[in-house]
């Protein structure tokens, strides 16, 4: 016993003799590196993290960008990437890394989650309020599209029928039939044309509640839908850039888009990062789309570092609260899945779109971002490969 106290008055002496950032203390109290009376405990190495990436990629695809934040520190190994934005067949060629932009496709999603989250803490609205309170005043939705609330929305939970992105379309989708079945079991069917309608939902919400001026021009402008859809789509995006972008510390948030865009505004297509269908071939890349005239499911074009930025600021309680971005996780707002990984459960987003293979996952004190122009690897399937690669970059520190 008498030894025992000597030892542990040595661990205490040396501890306090060290900096403070110098001792790393894991969550059961005890100094890592350091096991009294138990088993030393595993920590992420984040470079190998990097690494692990960085080594499933390579060869893989024609070029990819990533960026990782760990315990609130941003993080990437040389340039963050590898391969081509643009390859030599589509002059000037551009190597590819962690800050350079490219399509989001899908995984634009999640940040269409936040921006619908943000707005409703906003105007202290609860994500079990009804959707139809924020339509246009001339569509007349039905009874069962009255049940469904944002969380529905969000979680593709609510039987709708997808008939297309015309504004004409997204009114029948609302006034005419759901597949009721889905909608009483609270299936999720992932489908795009939910989140097309939170693209002019969010809108009519902040105008109602925030600018009721605003709210009647809107409603003067509902005589004319055409208009209608570009003052929607383009306070969409302005909704975006405040509520997400800004506070996530983007230093362009003014400008990001759904369209290619570099620091000073958009730029043509032609000139942004270019689709392949190859890793090493000479063809020549596709360009990205127009995504700015309803942006709400997918297109947001931006860089590994920027979206990395904005997963961290999310995870910091910067741009929703604690309790809204858990449940976001867990009910799967603007996530796709849940990865039982060996340190917990993993939260994931992906997206494919135009030879563009995107992915962002939350480990809880990690969040990683990984984007490629080419869907010639599994990267974005799920967590079976990033989930693998974060797993295994856990060891015990000598």
């Amino acid at each position: 016993m008498k030894t025992r106290n000597i030892l542990l008055a040595i661990v205490a002496v040396a501890a306090l003799s060290c900096k403070k950032e110098d001792i790393k203390v894991k969550a059961d109290n005890k100094l890592a590196d350091l096991p009294l009376g138990g088993n030393p405990v595993p920590e992420l190495d984040v470079t190998q993290f990097a690494k692990n990436i960085e080594n499933y990629l390579n060869t893989r695809v024609s070029g990819y960008g990533y960026t990782i934040s760990h315990n609130g520190t941003i993080f990437y190994l040389d340039n963050g990437g590898g391969g081509w934005a643009r390859k030599q067949s589509d002059p000037p060629a551009k190597a590819h890394g962690a800050t350079v932009r490219q399509g989001t496709a899908s995984v634009t999603k999640y940040i269409t989650a936040l921006t619908t989250v943000a707005t409703l803490e906003k105007y202290n609205i609860s994500l079990d309020e009804k959707l139809y309170k924020y339509l246009p005043t001339n569509w007349k939705p039905s009874g069962l599209f009255k049940m469904l609330s944002f969380k529905n929305l969000l979680a593709h939970e609510t039987g709708l029928i997808n008939y297309g992105r015309e504004f004409s379309d997204l009114k029948l989708t609302v006034e005419g039939p759901v597949q009721i079945g889905e909608l009483i079991d609270s299936t999720r069917d992932y489908d795009n044309i939910n989140y097309d309608l939170a693209a002019i939902i969010i809108p009519y919400v902040s105008a109602k509640h925030g600018f009721p001026a605003d709210y009647q021009v809107l409603k003067g402008l509902e005589k004319n839908p055409n208009e209608l859809y570009k003052q929607l789509a383009s306070r969409f995006i302005g909704q975006a850039r405040v509520y997400v972008f800004k506070p996530a510390g983007i230093n362009q948030w003014q400008v990001m888009d759904w369209y290619t865009w570099d620091n000073n505004g958009i730029i043509d297509a032609s000139q942004g990062t270019l689709g392949y269908t190859t890793v090493y071939g000479n063809e020549k890349g596709s360009e990205k789309g127009d995504s700015r005239p309803n942006g709400g499911a997918g297109g947001l074009y931006c860089s590994a570092f920027e979206m990395a930025k904005i997963q961290l600021a999310a995870a910091q309680g910067k741009i929703v609260s604690a309790a809204n971005y858990k449940r976001m996780r867990e009910q799967r707002l603007g996530f796709d899945g849940i990865y039982p990984g060996k340190h917990g459960k993993y939260y994931w987003k992906n997206g494919g779109a135009n030879r563009h293979e995107t992915i962002v996952a939350d480990f809880g004190p990690t969040q990683v971002a990984v984007f490629t122009n080419s869907r010639t690897s599994d990267i974005g399937n799920g967590l079976d490969v990033l989930g693998k690669a974060y797993d295994d970059a856990w060891e015990v520190k000598k």
